[in-house]
């Protein structure tokens, strides 16, 4: 009969397997959760955008007999919705590249997700794209 110290070396190195194994769940648990987490930051961003863009109205000038006769919007806010629409345009484009079921690509994904939806700002480097 093997002593108790004989038994527990025994299994300790028998943990090889098991220890890698575990290390192995870690890993795996922590990109899904960073892709979720990237995923739904996205969404959220999205959203955001698409809400802020609502916002933005036309001016609206009216006749006589208060119709509308027309609607424009000034240069601010124009420049403002073609901002909000290469924004929503990224973010669209970089989750479906995520969300991709044959080839996912989550670059994209983490680029813009870290730069808030916008470009990056000029003479800087987008962010790294980290995993």
């Amino acid at each position: 009969m093997a002593s108790l110290k004989e038994t527990v070396a025994e299994r300790i190195a028998g943990l090889g397997p098991a220890v890698q194994e575990g290390v192995v769940s870690v890993l795996v648990e922590q990109v899904k959760k960073k892709r979720t987490d990237a995923i739904l930051t996205a969404l959220n961003l999205k959203d955001e955008k698409e809400k802020e863009l609502k916002k933005i109205k036309p001016t609206q000038t009216f006749n006589a007999d208060n119709t509308v006769a027309s609607e424009s919007f000034s240069k601010g806010d124009n420049d403002n919705r073609k901002k909000l629409n290469e924004s929503l345009t990224k973010i669209e484009k970089a989750l479906n590249e995520a969300l991709d079921p044959e080839k996912p690509n989550y670059e994209n994904l983490f680029k813009v997700v870290q730069n808030k939806g916008a470009a990056p700002a000029p003479g800087q480097e987008e962010a790294p794209a980290q995993e």
